[in-house]
């Protein structure tokens, strides 16, 4: 039995609409990765300034930094911890997750 046109509009319609899927899907995919890269980069970094300037690190503060996933918060606690006198001058706020 032969496909009619309508079938073969119907079935390049569908592949189309797949392609663009994973496409886009790919580009999500790239995206969360890089974000996801971004935020554990300024993880580190605050934990390694907060290392260089109070070691030992309390661990409920490892755990904050962590459990934090907003770059701003990260970006902004690498900031005051790099002026902070002492750890109880860091203004360690609720962790954005």
């Amino acid at each position: 039995m032969s496909e009619t046109s309508a079938q073969t509009l119907m079935r390049q319609g569908r592949e189309i609409g797949r392609q663009e899927g994973r496409q886009e899907g790919r580009q999500e995919g790239r995206q969360e990765g890089r974000q996801e890269g971004r935020q554990e980069a300024l993880q580190q970094a605050l934990l390694t300034v907060l290392a260089a300037r109070f070691a030992p690190i309390p661990e409920r503060m490892a755990h904050r930094v962590r459990a934090t996933r907003d770059p701003t918060v990260l970006a902004h606690w690498i900031a005051a911890t790099a002026k902070a006198e002492s750890l109880d001058a860091i203004p360690f706020g609720p962790a954005g997750a």
